[in-house]
């Protein structure tokens, strides 16, 4: 059997990585990482060509996009079926074009139609043949387009864990207690949120006295070094030890965190933090005019209620302030009764049965 896979998300493919990596008897093609090429995925195109937010940091991308796109079209001729995981400026418009060429289209990891533009939920439920869907509420959300989505819980419950002990941490690092500080996975992110971060955590290491770690990758450690130059922060890669984002977010006393699938990985990790977000103004301003919820952290939205602050577009100043209120106690209050929301434990392996009989299934 042959199977496509397209996402845009480091996430996403953290999630395809563990729910298929022990999936035999299927030959994988996709949009890949150096996770998913080594379990043998086929590569079309690389994660790092679309990974960006915001619609004027996309425009450089576009041409990347259509050279994608027909690529993928003469592809998915040739295979039994096709996974397109959130991405939905890239997935949607390749949705529609291949829909009638493609034997069968799971679309896993729904977009947050429920937030903004949620007339792409129509699209998704009239175009795919299945839906599975990682956040509880949004079985009952797409039953209002007539469409069962599948939720058998998030995999993050599984995957967001420490892989190092404690000691063995404190001791890569050097320091007892820190802050961790997570600037985002994509470049685009790493740009607009580094020198804003620098500002505010100095301002917090006056108050606090506490030294700071990043979890980051490779190619963004010398960006991330030079900007906190002079400052006691120490940056992360997975050469300097396994899994850095789950292992130093683990023991850290707090967090600064861009808000995404990092922001809900500090909850299951649970770690008090604070959720924060900078793009050009722009694409903010358009944003604001286009989404319908009130909060951006998925904690708050799958709690329904605001836990976590949010500093969204605001001067860092306000970002130290949110800092140093917060309230450690009821956060850590809450971070069970998310887990049980989210499906417990087991979520990885009731997702791999849960594809093994969508593929197969006529």
């Amino acid at each position: 059997m042959k199977v496509f896979v397209s996402l845009g998300e480091r996430s996403a493919s953290n999630y395809i990585y563990a729910i298929m990596k022990d999936l035999d008897l299927v030959e994988f093609w996709g949009i890949t990482d150096e996770n998913l090429e080594s379990i043998g995925f086929r590569s079309v195109g690389k994660l790092e060509d679309l990974s960006v937010v915001g619609i004027w940091e996309a425009i450089p991308k576009i041409p990347t996009v259509i050279r994608l796109h027909r690529r993928i079209e003469r592809l998915v001729e040739k295979m039994d079926a096709v996974i397109l995981c959130d991405a939905p400026a890239f997935n949607l418009p390749l949705l529609k074009k291949i829909r009638k060429k493609a034997k069968k289209v799971i679309y896993f990891i729904s977009p947050q139609v429920w937030a903004w533009k949620e007339g792409r939920a129509n699209l998704i439920s009239q175009l795919t043949d299945h839906l599975v869907v990682i956040l509880p509420f949004e079985v009952d959300f797409y039953k209002r387009y007539g469409k069962e989505a599948l939720f058998v819980g998030h995999p993050l419950v599984d995957l967001a864990k420490p892989t190092l002990p404690e000691e063995k941490v404190k001791s890569l690092v050097e320091w007892d207690d820190y802050v961790v500080i997570l600037p985002g996975s994509r470049w685009s992110e790493i740009k607009n949120h580094a020198k804003y971060l620098r500002e505010a955590y100095q301002a917090i290491h006056k108050k606090t006295e506490l030294p700071a770690v990043i979890p980051t990758f490779e190619s963004f450690r010398r960006r991330l070094e030079d900007v906190f130059e002079g400052l006691p922060v120490k940056v992360f890669t997975p050469l300097d030890m396994d899994k850095p984002s789950y292992n130093l977010s683990a023991y850290a006393k707090l967090g600064l965190v861009a808000s995404g699938t990092a922001e809900l990985e500090l909850s299951l990790l649970g770690v008090p933090h604070v959720v924060f977000y900078k793009v050009n103004p722009l694409t903010y301003w358009i944003g604001r005019r286009l989404v319908r919820v009130k909060n951006i952290a998925l904690t708050n939205l799958i709690l329904g209620d605001t836990v976590i602050p949010e500093v969204v577009q605001r001067p860092w100043q306000e970002l130290v302030d949110a800092v140093l209120s917060i309230d450690h106690r009821k956060q850590k209050e809450v971070f069970s009764k998310l887990r049980e929301k989210l499906g417990g434990e087991g979520s990885v392996e009731r997702l791999r049965s849960l594809f093994k009989k969508l593929l197969l299934s006529n």
